[in-house]
């Protein structure tokens, strides 16, 4: 059997001795095959025993054992680490607590924050008694076409390596986070749920907007969920339900009317579409040296030659959605 030698660098610290995380090294044979799990498994059980991880299930349902490896959150149990060598085209590995949440020792993290926040945002079936049955004497149906609108947000093993990725969540104390909020979008489009596109208010009460959908929460989610766009679309229900007194609202709103007028962006009156004279205040100067250079076209537009059939798959998409 084909076997690499191998450098674990891991993050150690012990709150209750260490003044500062450090790491330390961990040179062992990996065979083909060996998951980045076992490697710590072996080291703990062979080399240090004091080494703490959490791992429980060893089939990626239970989203305890994600890690930060090279940079990026995986699940320790389901990566290889001969794929992770190839990757980074190295023999060392370097192995590190999730971000975002307070560490409690080595590679064990406090999930509190991200499931106190989670929590708060009400993420379970309220059941709507129109559709849901009082009894289990009848059934609850839900048709494919309805679970296709939330099927892979039910996916969420709640791992926290979205959370941990997320800029917002480091700088924002309110900012729900994006597997909390995919799973608002979940029960928003259920059609059991007795809240429905209401739950759209609920995205917005915990900064949904301020999402600057860099996608890192897709990126490394190992069930491919995508969190982003379940904030996406939690954002158009957020408009549809009334909630558009943001400057993130009005921007998409300036963006479609935009569309409906001409076809075009008018990016002369966007800023003042979306923050008012605030907006045409902040972009003055940038908007003086467009003018200058030629290159900023009439707040008056007029509409392109497709601009009918764009109408027209305009609508189309709206229905389809």
């Amino acid at each position: 059997m084909e076997t690499k030698k191998v450098t674990f660098k891991i993050r150690r610290f012990n709150p209750k001795k260490d003044e500062k995380p450090y790491y330390e090294d961990y040179t062992i044979d990996v065979p083909k095959g060996m998951t980045i799990l076992e490697a710590l498994q072996y080291i703990k059980d062979n080399i240090d025993p004091t080494l703490s991880f959490r791992a429980f299930c060893r089939s990626a349902i239970c989203g305890s054992c994600s890690v930060k490896i090279n940079g990026y959150p995986k699940l320790a149990c389901k990566t290889q680490v001969f794929n992770e060598l190839e990757i980074y085209n190295t023999d060392t590995l370097i192995i590190e607590p999730l971000d975002n949440m307070e560490v409690i020792r080595d590679l064990i993290v406090n999930w509190d924050s991200a499931f106190e926040r989670m929590e708060k945002m009400n993420p379970y079936l309220i059941p709507d008694p129109e559709v849901v049955p009082e009894t289990l004497d009848e059934e609850s149906k839900v048709y494919p076409r309805e679970l296709k609108k939330f099927d892979k947000f039910t996916d969420c093993i709640l791992c926290t390596s979205c959370y941990s990725m997320c800029g917002i969540v480091r700088i924002n104390s309110n900012y729900g986070g994006p597997f909390p909020f995919a799973r608002v979008y979940r029960f928003a489009v259920d059609p059991r749920d007795s809240l429905k596109k209401e739950r759209a208010k609920v995205g917005y009460a915990f900064d949904m907007w301020n999402c600057v959908r860099c996608n890192k929460c897709a990126d490394v989610c190992p069930k491919h969920i995508a969190p982003v766009d379940g904030i996406l679309k939690l954002r158009g229900l957020s408009i549809e339900v009334g909630l558009k007194d943001n400057p993130g609202a009005r921007h998409v709103m300036a963006f479609y009317k935009s569309l409906l007028d001409s076809g075009m962006l008018n990016e002369v009156l966007l800023p003042l579409r979306a923050k008012g004279l605030k907006g045409v205040i902040e972009n003055l100067s940038l908007g003086i040296k467009l003018i200058l250079k030629g290159r900023a076209h009439s707040p008056f537009m007029k509409p392109i030659k497709e601009h009918e059939t764009l109408l027209k798959v305009m609508k189309v998409a709206m229905e389809v959605e």
